[in-house]
């Protein structure tokens, strides 16, 4: 495992809002995820978790700190330019999944390659690829309307670890999956970071916290504990 962090927060906070209605959703956070590491993130609602995915993938940008990604600042970059980075470096997994209804399951993985300017039938070959990995070969050519909730999920997740990323951000992955399901798909997350991926969790099950290398819990903003020997029930 290499230990060149992919993504590096260092000291963030994040406030929304001001004055009397300000909420601080994060505070001084500090956490560098290697190259090869998975890291699931646990917590109670409310307690930045989703805050800290945003920050980590430059969706949000911090009231204070700095965020890093492939060695990057990233207040350090134009709105195009991180966009740029984003698209090539960084697959996320949404709680809404944020699937095109208008484009099928093929559509929807290709699509950001083909943004990214690769050829279309590398992208369509390589979208192709991942949908039969996560167990959708069958359903390439379907709307989101035209399959189920369990494999709109596996289309975002095959959205997600499309191309060459090399850090994946899931918030709650196996939230519409059953067990053995959510297992195949942590499996596959687990794969990728073995190959070189960094990949930041989200998740309320300790089932799937089990499989991370590092398990990071949040109250309050704040980093309350951090252990690298994880709950071994699920394997």
């Amino acid at each position: 495992m290499s230990f060149d962090p992919v993504v590096r927060l260092a000291d963030v906070s994040r406030v929304h809002g001001d004055g009397p209605q300000a909420v601080q959703a994060l505070r001084e956070v500090s956490l560098d995820v290697a190259a090869g590491e998975l890291i699931a993130v646990m917590g109670p609602s409310g307690s930045g978790k989703s805050t800290l995915l945003n920050l980590a993938g430059g969706l949000d940008l911090p009231t204070s700190g700095a965020v890093t990604v492939e060695g990057t600042p990233l207040r350090s970059l134009s709105a195009k330019e991180l966009t740029r980075l984003r698209r090539r470096h960084v697959g996320y997994v949404f709680q809404d999944l944020n699937l095109i209804p208008s484009l099928t399951a093929l559509e929807n993985v290709t699509l950001p390659r083909e943004l990214d300017g690769v050829a279309f039938k590398k992208a369509r070959h390589e979208a192709l690829e991942v949908l039969a990995e996560v167990g959708l070969g069958d359903v390439a050519d379907r709307f989101p309307e035209e399959i189920s909730g369990g494999q709109r999920q596996r289309v975002a997740i095959a959205r997600a670890l499309v191309g060459e990323r090399r850090l994946l951000l899931a918030d709650e992955p196996t939230g519409a999956l059953d067990t053995p399901t959510g297992d195949e798909i942590l499996q596959l997350l687990r794969t990728r970071c073995d190959a070189g991926a960094a990949v930041l969790l989200v998740t309320h099950e300790p089932r799937y916290a089990a499989w991370a290398d590092r398990v990071v819990f949040l109250r309050d903003g704040e980093i309350a504990d951090s252990t690298a020997t994880p709950l071994e029930s699920a394997r």
